[in-house]
C-alpha cells in the first residue's frame, strides 16, 4: 500500500492534476482566511507543506478542505475515527478519490482500506461495508478449508472481496444468493495434500461454494512444506513461482454457477532441474449438477 500512501504528495504537488469540474468548484474557497483543523495540519505537515491556510495555493487548499470533508463523511456516518491513508484529486481522466482505515482496527496489511469517491451530484460514496465484511468472510473460508484437512497447514487470503448487498441487514448467513464474490487464494501444505487429495477438494469446495451461494474465483496452490511455513498476508504472492509450487489448480467462476475448466497443473522437476507442467483436466460435478438458488426462490 506504499503506494497509496504517497498519493497525497502527487496531489499536492502537481498542479495540473486538480478539475474544475463539479465537485472542485463546489468547494472553492472564499479570499477570506480559514483556520485549518488540528488533522488538517497533521496532514499538511507530514508531507512537508505550509500548515497556514493563506500559505497554500488554490489547489492545496482545495485538496485539503475536500479530504477532511471526506473523512468527516466517514467519521459520521459509521461512528469511528478513520485515518487517513490517501488521497487522489478529480482529473480530466481520474477520479476524485480519498483512501483512509478506521482507527480502532488499523490496515490488517492493506486489507481495511475504505475508498470515497464523489458522485455526478457531488455526494460521496464508500465501499467500508465491503471492507469491514471481507474479514468475517476469510474465516468463513478458513474454517471450511482448514476444517476439510483437519489442519492449520492450509490457509485462505481472499485478494479481491466485492459485496452486492445495499443494505447488510438483508444478509442472510444460511445463503448469500451469488452477491459475495471476489477472488481467494488458497495455500495449502504438500504434507496434508497430493494430487488426488486436490481433485476432490477442488470438487467439494466448489459443491461447498453452491451450498452457499458465494461466487469466489480461487488459485488452488500446493507448496513445499518448508515454504509453506514462510507464506503470510504480506507475502503470498511472492510464492507463485516454480521453486515453490507442487501442484496448482484454479476455478473460475462464470454466470450460471458452474466453474470453466477444472484442471490441475503439476510441476515436476527434471532430471537437469527444469520444471515440466503437465496440465490434468477433473471433473467437477460427481455430485451432480449444481445451480444457484434466486433471491426470490
Amino acid at each position: 500500500m506504499k503506494k497509496i500512501i504517497t498519493l497525497i504528495t502527487a496531489a499536492f504537488l502537481t498542479a495540473g492534476l486538480f478539475s474544475c469540474g463539479k465537485t472542485a468548484t463546489q468547494t472553492t474557497p472564499t479570499t477570506q482566511t480559514e483556520l485549518l483543523n488540528d488533522w488538517q495540519k497533521e496532514v499538511l505537515a507530514a508531507e512537508g507543506l505550509p500548515t497556514e491556510y493563506e500559505e497554500l495555493d488554490v489547489s492545496q487548499q482545495i485538496a485539503i478542505r475536500r479530504m477532511y470533508e471526506m473523512k468527516k463523511y466517514l467519521d459520521d456516518k459509521y461512528g469511528m475515527e478513520f485515518e487517513y491513508a490517501g488521497y487522489i484529486p478529480a482529473g480530466l481522466m481520474e477520479k476524485e478519490q480519498f483512501f483512509a482505515y478506521p482507527k480502532e482496527l488499523g490496515t490488517d496489511g492493506g486489507r481495511n482500506y475504505v475508498t470515497v469517491k464523489s458522485d455526478e451530484k457531488g455526494e460521496f460514496t464508500d465501499d467500508y461495508v465491503s471492507a469491514s465484511l471481507r474479514g468475517k468472510f476469510e474465516k468463513m473460508y478458513n474454517d471450511f478449508v482448514q476444517d476439510y484437512f483437519n489442519s492449520d497447514k492450509a490457509v485462505v487470503y481472499i485478494r479481491h472481496f466485492e459485496c452486492d448487498y445495499e443494505d447488510i441487514s438483508e444478509m442472510n448467513d444460511d445463503y448469500y444468493y451469488c452477491k459475495i464474490s471476489g477472488q481467494n487464494q488458497i495455500f495449502i501444505s504438500e504434507e496434508i495434500c497430493d494430487e488426488e487429495k486436490l481433485k476432490d477438494f477442488n470438487t467439494d469446495y466448489y459443491h461447498w461454494q453452491c451450498s452457499k451461494g458465494t461466487s469466489a474465483n480461487t488459485r488452488i496452490t500446493v507448496v513445499y512444506a518448508d515454504e509453506f511455513k514462510k507464506i503470510n498476508i504480506n507475502n503470498y504472492t511472492d510464492f507463485y513461482n516454480d521453486e515453490s509450487i507442487v501442484y496448482d489448480s484454479g476455478l473460475t467462476f462464470i454466470d450460471d454457477g458452474q466453474y470453466a475448466d477444472p484442471h490441475i497443473t503439476v510441476y515436476i522437476k527434471g532430471a537437469n532441474g527444469k520444471i515440466i507442467r503437465e496440465e490434468k483436466k477433473f471433473d467437477l460435478n460427481k455430485y451432480g449438477k449444481k445451480e444457484y438458488k434466486n433471491v426470490n426462490d
